[in-house]
């Protein structure tokens, strides 16, 4: 069943995000991602000087993205409006959002499991139109959820595919570089031989 905007109220955030007993991500969470994609991103020389948090939920990646990326201007996009009319970020949909020029990071952690196929094939292209730089991109994968997931914690109303259907639409306008980051096709940073994708 598609979830529609209103589904991601405040008892929808307050379970997954608010609440120690139910949450799948906190603030630890948050850091250990943002060093992630900033250890990569600035070994790579990249400058970041704008950044789109693509279904930026509760804001959890906001504050370590600023601190790792002082000189960089921060927007959220979500598709709640309970979030949007309370942190005040742009709303809209990753599968249509148009900007007025591309991102040098785009964040888009753990969106894509809440779009049916049609709208996720049109965000991953939108995502290579928004990213002229480096781009983060996780999802929750059907192995993912047999393997790795916690069951009790993860929210079962969502599309589990599987990652080859991520990783055909993502080729075409991305790199993959590592542990999730990608690279727009467009940059040809240097790599030594070891720390390019194996094929």
């Amino acid at each position: 069943m598609a979830r529609t905007p209103t589904d991601f109220d405040e008892e929808f955030f307050e379970r997954y995000y608010g609440d120690p007993a139910t949450r799948v991500a906190d603030s630890g969470d948050a850091e250990r991602v943002v060093g992630l994609i900033a250890g990569i991103v600035q070994y790579l020389e990249l400058p970041v000087r704008r950044i789109l948090d693509a279904g930026c939920g509760t804001g959890l990646l906001r504050e370590p993205l600023e601190r790792l990326f002082p000189k960089a201007r921060y927007e959220g996009l979500e598709i709640s409006p309970f979030l949007c009319r309370r942190h005040g970020w742009r709303q809209g949909s990753l599968a249509d959002y148009e900007a007025t020029r591309p991102y040098d990071l785009v964040v888009c952690h753990d969106v894509m499991q809440y779009l049916d196929d049609a709208a996720a094939a049109r965000a991953i292209r939108n995502l290579a139109k928004l990213s002229h730089g480096a781009m983060y991109f996780s999802v929750l994968t059907k192995r993912d959820w047999r393997h790795a997931a916690d069951q009790s914690r993860t929210d079962r109303t969502v599309q589990l595919r599987q990652v080859d259907w991520y990783r055909r639409r993502l080729r075409r306008g991305f790199r993959h570089v590592a542990a999730g980051v990608h690279l727009s096709r467009q940059l040809q940073p240097i790599l030594w031989e070891l720390e390019e994708p194996w094929k």
